[in-house]
């Protein structure tokens, strides 16, 4: 069969999506292990997730910090001999923090995870966090914090979160200098004492999963402390009075400029539907936000949308920095194409293409096991069910342009919105 090069592939709408659910099984000390037995090579994933996160700690950094940090040191090793061991077996760690969770993940060989399965079980039970690599780690925290509080993008960002969810509240926390200067070892040990050994523990393990990785699993990670869930009262959320603010930044060139407002969090039915008109609206390249303020306008090099749910509320926000003169036009086109969308139906085309890309993007989740993962640690961290994946994707390939106006004018009204803008005030043209 000769290829016609010439002629444009056709274009098909995407299938049906589903996401096969993981095997779940507890271990001897009550550990729910979720495992995704995919792929065909020898190696498979870790995704260890203890309660905790910077809402639990006094300080966010806290949590930031200790996660580094108890990959620092066991007994008989110090992080470089820790690196060295890895790199010769062929494993690889990294650590992360979120709001409620502190996560560990590990690549390993199949063949080799006797060699490495020990040395992490011992970094999570009794690291050393040696003081030298403490210091380190806290002067390039407040060396990077120094950096972008130079950053007028940073300052508008700190601030939404401040409107939209109350000064007072964890989410909205703002970390200074000093802040990080007055956190010692003590802390850190304190917070892996709590947050790594007595709160509840989850762990997801991907890849080819054979029963002498099932046999290691349950011989160290059987064996790690694990206790009930935390129990956390929230406080409330309290969005502030006060909708504008401005960080003056004399003399900078560009604003930073952060627009959004409470919205739907990722367990409303409509929560699919909002998702896709964010993508119309600035979810990708070619959405009308770039289209507008970037191709015909020219006011930014970028400006994005996006749908942040969190355990205790969600928001939208609309994410961008531009030359301060074009600071007062652009958020007026900003609610421009807000209320257009809440005006009018989305047109088919337009709407086809924002469905393929979004199915698109959804559909690299399934490309290997340990995409797979990643969603699941998602889903964990989110607190949705595991068939979450497979509900939505019905929503979006039957949702029509009706659907979609309807939602918009539900959740996306540009009433009401908050507006957090860094930079020359001066120049800003608002008052």
């Amino acid at each position: 069969m000769t290829l016609d090069r010439t002629q444009q592939p056709p274009i098909t709408s995407f299938g049906a999506l589903h996401m096969p659910q993981p095997c779940i099984v507890q271990l001897p000390n009550g550990i729910e292990l979720y495992i995704i037995d995919k792929g065909d090579q020898e190696v498979c994933r870790f995704d260890i997730l203890f309660q905790g996160g910077r809402y639990a700690a006094t300080v966010p950094a806290i949590a930031d910090i200790a996660g580094p940090m108890i990959r620092k040191g066991i007994a008989g090793m110090d992080s470089d001999a820790i690196a060295e061991h890895f790199d010769f077996y062929g494993g690889w760690i990294q650590t992360g923090t979120t709001q409620h969770y502190s996560v560990l993940s590990l690549f390993s060989l199949n063949r080799n995870l006797h060699k490495i399965l020990p040395v992490v079980t011992e970094m999570i039970t009794c690291p050393t966090l040696p003081q030298k690599a403490f210091d380190v780690l806290q002067q390039q925290r407040i060396q990077q914090l120094n950096i972008n509080r130079q950053k007028v993008s940073f300052l508008a960002a700190e601030k939404l979160n401040q409107l939209i969810y109350g000064s007072s509240h964890p989410y909205a926390r703002v970390i200074s200098a000093e802040d990080l200067q007055q956190i010692t070892p003590d802390d850190i040990r304190a917070y892996h004492q709590r947050y790594y050994l007595n709160t509840s523990i989850r762990i997801i393990l991907s890849g080819r999963i054979t029963d002498e990785v099932m046999s290691l699993v349950n011989e160290h990670m059987g064996s790690l402390p694990n206790n009930s869930a935390l129990l956390i009262t929230p406080p409330p959320i309290a969005p502030e009075d006060t909708h504008t603010a401005i960080i003056d930044k004399p003399d900078s060139l560009q604003s930073g400029i952060r627009i959004g407002k409470p919205t739907i969090g990722c367990k409303h039915p409509d929560y699919p539907l909002l998702t896709m008109l964010n993508l119309v609206l600035g979810g990708y390249f070619g959405s009308r936000l770039m289209t507008n303020i970037r191709e015909e306008k020219g006011y930014t090099y970028g400006i994005s949308s996006h749908i942040v749910s969190m355990r205790q509320g969600a928001y939208f926000t609309i994410v961008t920095e531009a030359g301060t003169e074009y600071t007062r036009p652009l958020i007026d086109e900003v609610r421009n194409e807000i209320a257009q969308l809440c005006c009018s139906p989305i047109p088919d085309d337009e709407l086809e293409t924002a469905r393929n890309y979004l199915q698109g993007r959804r559909a690299r989740a399934l490309d290997s096991p340990f995409s797979m993962s990643d969603y699941f640690v998602s889903s964990l961290i989110a607190d949705t069910p595991f068939n979450h994946f497979n509900n939505e994707d019905q929503i979006i390939r039957n949702a029509t342009a009706q659907d979609l106006l309807r939602v918009a004018q539900a959740h996306l009204s540009p009433n009401n919105l908050y507006y957090a803008i860094a930079g020359d005030k001066s120049k800003m043209g608002i008052d």
